[in-house]
């Protein structure tokens, strides 16, 4: 259609950051949790490979093309820093427990 621009065209046009420009705007493999609440859930519900509908924010819009969703496998290197991450979750909680409990006496 007349007017319509591949991705690779878009992101070489507006992108202003140069580094990611040259990498046609590729992200690199990113996790649920490194995305916002309502990014992770549109990328999710996707059947790759989709471009999302575009997402207005403050600095710009964001356009999102899904290429494939790759599903985890628990194996001992996951295992690990799943049990490094809830740990230092669980840590950092009882580290600000103490915190509050020193500063009361």
């Amino acid at each position: 259609l007349l007017g319509e621009m591949s991705f690779y065209d878009v992101t070489n046009k507006y992108i202003q950051d140069k580094e990611l420009r040259r990498q046609g705007g590729y992200l690199g493999v990113q996790r649920r949790q490194d995305l916002k609440p309502e990014i992770s859930a549109a990328v999710f519900a996707t059947k790759p490979p989709q471009l999302l509908k575009p997402i207005v924010k403050a600095k710009g819009i964001s356009l999102i093309l899904v290429e494939e969703i790759i599903q985890p496998e628990l194996n001992d290197q996951l295992r690990y820093q799943i049990w490094s991450e809830l740990f230092g979750e669980w840590l950092k909680d009882k580290v600000g427990v103490v915190q509050l409990i020193n500063k009361s006496k």
